[in-house]
């Protein structure tokens, strides 16, 4: 059973989540794992902890961390912390299978490949630029040259690429623009719905 739970780190917000999660396993007979269970701490005196501890015996952990390959983090992300997903992009793309596809066949790849990203990493954090820079200099040499980074310098620049067809592009989503715009979706949900516990 996963279960994220955000709330105040007093004693009596962890009592009314401690009693949410008896009454989700009386309704639903779904016991959480003690041994797998965690919590973590920001800005908490230890007194205040061993008196939380005392009410979920979870074990602690601190940040940082990785949740379905995305780093949980209580800082902006860097471009260090963005180097396991250059390398997955790279990995993906650079398969030896992946030199064989057509033309057509590379241009779906780099648009699966940036879904992908864009249903994680760009709808959680806002890329480094230098990260993004990296990730469209992978794309654009797969594209022209097979990953080929020694081959011709393109003849159109990535930029242009990512324009819709109509406008004379390939119709790719440039990456920082659909960031922006993912996380634009948050803004909207903190004013929208500001009685909700995420916000």
């Amino acid at each position: 059973m996963t279960l994220w739970s955000f709330c105040n780190g007093d004693v009596q917000s962890i009592s009314v989540v401690k009693k949410s999660l008896n009454e989700l396993s009386r309704v639903s007979g779904l016991f959480p794992n003690l041994k797998k269970s965690t919590i973590f701490f920001g800005s908490i005196n230890d007194q205040v902890k061993q008196e939380i501890l005392k009410i979920v015996a979870f074990s602690i952990r601190k940040l940082p961390m990785r949740y379905l390959g995305v780093p949980l983090l209580a800082k902006c992300l860097s471009v260090n912390d963005c180097r396991q997903l250059i390398d997955k992009v790279k990995e993906r793309i650079g398969d030896w299978k992946n030199k064989f596809l057509s033309y057509a066949g590379r241009l779906q790849l780099i648009s699966s490949v940036l879904a992908s990203m864009q249903n994680y990493w760009a709808s959680v954090y806002l890329i480094p630029k230098t990260a993004v820079k990296e990730i469209d200099k992978v794309m654009n040499n797969f594209l022209r040259s097979h990953g080929d980074s020694n081959g011709r310098k393109a003849k159109i620049a990535w930029k242009v690429v990512c324009r819709p067809k109509d406008q004379g592009g390939l119709g790719i989503k440039p990456l920082r623009e659909w960031n922006e715009v993912l996380l634009m979706k948050h803004i909207w949900k903190i004013m929208e719905q500001k009685q909700n516990l995420w916000v």
